[in-house]
């Protein structure tokens, strides 16, 4: 065996160590020890995505040597290394650019626990991505939950503990159908393992047997996925705890914590399913509807918002749809063009939510538009990187919100359900988009600057003091803003490789 296809499983494993290591340091040791951990799990994603793309096949990697039931499975192929390297990236450009903000938001007793928190959190969506187990996919969902609610309720306000217990409850609720679904699925197949779970599943379907426990598993999970990702209706749980978040935080909860889940999803069709089944038990056309519906809901909230981070917050709701309205496509080019939108996504957003921080900076440490008034001409850089995102999340070329639109459009062209019904959804979110972004843009550009109120970074005298940004927020925010660029540059190249992983990923 290649000594790097040790790397997945030494990601997991170096991710944890780090977030036990990192409790006993000091605050600023920890932030580097976070920080140098996630550049080397990006690096080691990198070298499994240069050699998975050599191979034909997805590699399974035996835990401890044991097969199943004694030992546990990773398998991995171009789709799971490249979002594993998804993850890292945006991972360690998060927590670099809002590292400022870690300091100032949380209580210093809380910072370590802040930083452990991350690192766990990373190990744990790391997990989910590379498992071939059903049940450590779950195990490690709940490490998800759990890491994420703490991050949020580190900062210790009480809009954060509220909507701690929200996004805790909501993900209970959603844990609670998973873990029933778990347990009827090992009834009916006898197998945690994915592979042994797909043969039984076809299996099924073939004789017409547990025809009807298969149809209420597979509702179960995927409820419960669609609770945790924040599929409408269930997103209620979403814009606060993503709004109140700090910096880095809110870009890795909106960025990457819900696309984690998706691509659980994604998995569990191609791994378990295929996709014919997904057909025949109408997952598609329920997931179809309730996609269309999040992305007109999603962004007629982010309109009447006026507050940057709850707009960012709803707008993530809106592009939640997109994602599962490719997958609801039920087709190859749709659900690569919904793993597109994930990688898109997850890079514009997280860039938002930081570029958003850095806003508010200059601006008192309000996050509402009134109080952003001219704050791109305090922070020109802060300012750019903004509106970059903003134009890319609205779909204009050549960002990689086009393209991911794009990639949606011509898949729906594709199918004879939904060759109208997506392009005139797409055609109105982007309508929408504009809407809410652009009173931001406007904000931020203006040249009036007496609604920016003292408060936060305000001298003796009462005047805002406007602080130079960090080198790691700038230079976060530079690579954000090529990455979106490459993206939209170089999309036919990012899909080829979405598309290569798809293929092997059954």
């Amino acid at each position: 065996m290649p000594f790097v296809q040790n790397f997945p499983f030494f990601s997991i494993y170096f991710a944890i160590l780090c977030g036990i290591f990192t409790l006993p340091l000091g605050r600023h040791a920890a932030k580097w020890l976070s920080i140098g951990c996630h550049a080397v799990l990006a690096v080691l994603s990198g070298f499994v995505l240069a050699h998975t793309l050599g191979l034909e096949e997805s590699f399974v990697y035996m835990m401890g040597k044991f097969p199943a039931p004694f030992g546990n499975e990773l398998r991995v192929g171009v789709l799971e290394a490249f979002m594993a390297l998804l993850f890292s990236t945006v991972g360690l450009l998060s927590i670099a650019g809002g590292s400022r903000d870690i300091f100032k938001d949380v209580p210093q007793a809380k910072i370590n626990l802040h930083y452990v928190m991350q690192n766990m959190l990373s190990a744990a969506m790391l997990a989910v991505i590379y498992t071939n187990d059903i049940f450590t996919a779950y195990v490690f969902i709940e490490i998800i939950v759990i890491t994420a609610c703490s991050i949020v309720s580190t900062k210790l306000t009480g809009r954060n503990l509220m909507a701690t217990m929200s996004y805790l409850l909501m993900s209970l609720i959603g844990s609670g159908m998973m873990l029933l679904g778990i347990g009827m699925l090992y009834g009916v197949t006898g197998h945690l393992l994915f592979p042994g779970i797909q043969e039984n599943v076809a299996l099924i379907v073939a004789t017409e047997n547990y025809k009807l426990p298969l149809f209420v598993l597979s509702a179960l999970f995927v409820a419960g996925l669609a609770i945790k990702s924040a599929l409408f209706p269930f997103h209620g749980w979403l814009p606060d705890a993503h709004a109140s978040a700090t910096t880095s935080a809110s870009a890795v909860l909106s960025g990457l914590i819900v696309k984690a889940y998706i691509i659980l999803l994604v998995k569990l069709a191609y791994n378990i399913y295929g996709l014919e089944t997904m057909a025949l038990l109408f997952i598609p056309h329920v997931l179809m509807f309730f996609a269309l519906a999040g992305i007109v809901y999603g962004s007629v909230k982010a309109i009447r918002q006026k507050n940057v981070k709850l707009m960012l917050s709803y707008a993530s709701i809106s592009s939640i749809g997109f994602i599962y309205a490719g997958i609801s496509l039920n087709t190859d080019a749709g659900i690569a063009a919904a793993c597109f939108h994930i990688v898109a996504h997850a890079v514009a957003k997280a860039m938002l939510f930081t570029a958003a921080g850095g806003l508010a900076a200059v601006s008192g440490g309000h996050k509402d538009y009134g109080s952003l008034l001219g704050a791109a001409r305090r922070d020109p850089f802060s300012g750019a990187v903004f509106i970059i995102g903003a134009v890319a999340m609205i779909g204009i070329p050549p960002f990689s919100g086009f393209a991911s639109k794009l990639y949606l459009a011509t898949a729906a062209m594709q199918t004879p359900y939904f060759i109208v019904v997506i392009p005139v959804a797409i055609v109105l979110s982007t309508f929408l988009g504009i809407m809410y972004y652009f009173p931001v843009i406007y904000s931020i550009l203006s040249k009036r600057g007496e609604g920016v109120p003292s408060g936060e970074g305000a001298d003796a005298g009462g005047e805002l003091k406007v602080l130079p940004q960090p080198f790691l927020y700038r230079a976060s925010l530079a690579v954000f803003a090529a990455l979106t660029l490459y993206i939209g540059l170089f999309s036919q190249q990012v899909l080829s490789v979405i598309e290569r992983g798809l293929a092997v990923l059954g």
